[in-house]
Order: structure tokens, then sequence, then C-alpha cells
């Protein structure tokens, strides 16, 4: 019988059990750089349109309807929103002229968000008439389509809108400028602008990765003091969100960008209005999510 070498038998044992236990680490390390790897998935971006300050007249009231024909065609866009001013501050307010321009809306394939502007509600001789005759034909307005997130209205003040798509937040708000005719209806009106704006952005601080507020006036140029109590609190709430922000009006009827004020988180759009839409990308995969495209429809 052959004698058995048990110093040698336990040196190759201790081999094969390194050479496995070496085996499952480089197998176990291969496992998790590829999991490692994986990318991340990609949230998909939000496109929408935004007009305003149109029509102010039959030549304007023509373009605006050809423009949306071409946006039937061309456009990509989630949503379209009208910034405001639905008709010129000089004319009267008449409801004919609020049912001819929710038809004209009516006529986007994409579902459309209107906010007020000054021309149809603070700049008529009877401001609450104003407000009720676009509350008839524009409140909740894009209810008139199939939209998917779930909208929500203040109860205070309906028609200021909210949702949450692909992570980024919209917010829309009945913010004017103009003649301050009744102090108390004007700061009860920029207070519940103020809560709504604050209410979802400490809500959703967690949940998006940008927000997107549209409202009508210039609210830093001219006498910007008139708006301070909506605009502190948007900003201190922005300030904490620490997200991009985009604040995105119409009124004053020139294209710019820019960031007025010190936190430097908000980013403020004014489009031209008119028969000029711009279409807007938010992308909620980068740090910088907003791009602008002004020729889209061209």
């Amino acid at each position: 019988m052959p004698t058995i070498n048990l110093k040698s038998l336990r040196s190759k044992t201790i081999l094969i059990f390194v050479g496995i236990t070496s085996l499952f680490q480089i197998t176990s390390c291969s496992s998790d750089s590829k999991e490692e790897e994986l990318p991340t998935p990609t949230i998909p971006n939000v496109v929408f349109t935004a007009i305003g300050d149109v029509p102010y007249n039959t030549e304007q009231r023509d373009s605006i309807i050809k423009v949306i024909a071409a946006h039937n065609t061309k456009a990509k866009s989630d949503f379209a929103i009208h910034l405001g001013d639905i008709k010129p501050g000089a004319g009267a307010c008449e409801e004919a002229v609020y049912k001819d321009v929710s038809n004209i809306l009516k006529q986007f394939n994409t579902p459309t968000f209107v906010v007020l502007g000054d021309n149809e509600f603070n700049d008529c001789i009877d401001p609450e008439q104003g407000l009720a005759y676009w509350n008839t034909h524009f409140l909740k307005f894009n209810t008139n389509w199939t939209f998917a997130p779930k909208v929500s209205y203040q109860a205070e003040r309906p028609e200021n809108f909210s949702w949450v798509q692909n992570k980024v937040l919209f917010i829309g708000i009945n913010i004017v400028g103009s003649t301050v005719h009744n102090t108390t209806e004007w700061e009860t009106r920029l207070t519940d602008n103020a809560n709504w704006v604050q209410q979802h952005l400490q809500a959703e601080k967690n949940n998006v990765n940008a927000a997107v507020v549209f409202g009508h006036a210039n609210i830093t140029e001219g006498d910007a003091t008139k708006f301070n109590t909506f605009t502190t609190v948007f900003r201190s709430s922005a300030a904490a969100f620490k997200k991009p922000v985009l604040y995105v009006q119409g009124d004053g009827h020139i294209w710019f960008t820019n960031k007025p004020w010190p936190e430097k988180n908000i980013t403020r759009v004014q489009i031209e209005g008119g028969h000029r839409a711009v279409e807007v990308t938010v992308d909620p995969n980068k740090s910088n999510p907003f791009s602008y495209n002004r020729t889209f429809l061209d």
C-alpha cells in the first residue's frame, strides 16, 4: 500500500482552497463592477410652448390662428401656456372678446393652460366683471383636453394651478401688473400667490429636480415694490428649494433671460409674445435644465 504524504496533501488542499476563494473574489468584483457601470436611467424631458400678449388686433388674431395651425403640425410640446393679455388694454372688456379668444386657443391639439393678464382683468373699468368673464371662458382651461398629470387648483384662488411631470414642478399664478385699484384685493391676491408657490416648493422639494412658475407680470422692473408681498416669499422659498427655478412671464413684449435676484437658482424669461411662440425644454437630468427655441415653428 503506497504511503500518503500528509504534508503534501495539506499543501495541495490549501492551494485549492486559496484558488477557489480567489476565483470567488474575482467573480464578485467583476459582478460589482458591472453593477456600478450600469447607466442611471434618464428622466424624459418636458417640452412646452409659451405664447402671450396676443391677440391685440385683427392682424394678431389672424397670426395666432396661423401659429396654432403650424404648432399642430410641427411642435412636439407636452403642453402650451398663454401667459396672459388676450386683448389690448385700451379696449373695452366685452365678453365676446373672451369667448372669441377662448375658441381660438381651443384649436391647439396640445393641452393648453392660461394665466391672467392685466388687460383682461386689472385694466378693465370693472375688474371684477373682467375676472368673471375670464372665469367663464378660461378657468381650468386645460380640462378641454386630456392631460395625464394630475393638476391641482388653489381653493382660495382656483385660477392658480400646479402639477408635477417627469420630476419637474409646474405652477401657474394670477399675478398681473398695471394700477393697484384696490389695495386689499391686490395684497390678498399676492399673499395667495405666495402661499401657493411656497406650499408646492416645500412639498415637492425632495420629489423633483426643477420648478417652473408661470405668471404674467414683470415683477422686477418699474415699480417692483408693489409686488414685494409675493416676491419676498417667492425668493426665500426658491432659496430653500435649492434647485433650479424658472419664472416665465409675458407683459414686456421683448425677449430676454436673466437672473434678477441674488438667489442664483432663479432664472427669469420674458417672452416676446404676439405671433412669436417659444419652445422651452426642461431637462431634469441637468444642473442647468432650461433651454429655449424661438424659431421652432419657422
